[in-house]
């Protein structure tokens, strides 16, 4: 019962990792040629270009950022800015939403591990007084070993995924931080009169 559920664990494990390895790229979500562009026409007062260029790389968090304040009928009042703010927070939210689903997976494994080794000891110790004295030791071993199989493979999920985790959680602080420097100056930049 328990390998089919540490199956699926591992196959969820690797999804999301392959998925964050294409997606958390600062190269693609915080572009910093795409914010320098966006600052030239924000700085030229060229909102209109500003407003296509992002729509064109609307696949990108600092495009969400700018298009959610330039598309307020005045870029320059307050709304503009709380609008801006909130896209860049929700952004930044899914990220660490995104890899939160591998830190459930780490915290999970193990436990269906050890739930798998108690359920096993149970069924190794139950079955061993039915027997002859003889074969006791012998499905006593055996349905320890049995056991021990559910703790190696939650271990086996939960490491790599502890690994992948950490190197992730890094990934998202550099997109953080870019992210809130280049709004804080785009907001500033829109904001101008």
């Amino acid at each position: 019962m328990v390998v089919p559920v540490a199956a699926v664990t591992t196959v969820a494990a690797v999804a999301i990792i392959i998925y964050d390895l294409m997606m958390l790229k600062v190269s693609k979500l915080a572009p910093r040629p795409l914010y320098d562009e966006v600052m030239r026409k924000l700085e030229t007062r060229d909102l209109t270009a500003a407003k296509t260029l992002c729509q064109q790389k609307s696949n990108t968090i600092i495009a969400k950022i700018v298009l959610s304040g330039l598309d307020r009928k005045n870029p320059m009042d307050e709304a503009s800015r709380e609008a801006m703010e909130n896209t860049a927070r929700v952004e930044v939210t899914n990220l660490w939403q995104n890899i939160s689903y591998l830190s459930d997976i780490v915290a999970i494994s193990p436990l269906l591990g050890l739930l798998g080794t108690v359920l096993g000891m149970i069924q190794a110790f139950h079955a061993v007084p039915l027997q002859s004295a003889s074969l006791k030791t012998t499905l006593l071993a055996a349905g320890i070993s049995k056991a021990m199989v559910a703790t190696a493979s939650g271990l086996i999920v939960a490491i790599p995924a502890l690994i992948a985790y950490s190197y992730f959680r890094g990934q998202v602080q550099v997109i953080t931080n870019m992210i809130e420097m280049y709004s804080a100056d785009l907001i500033k930049e829109i904001q101008k009169r």
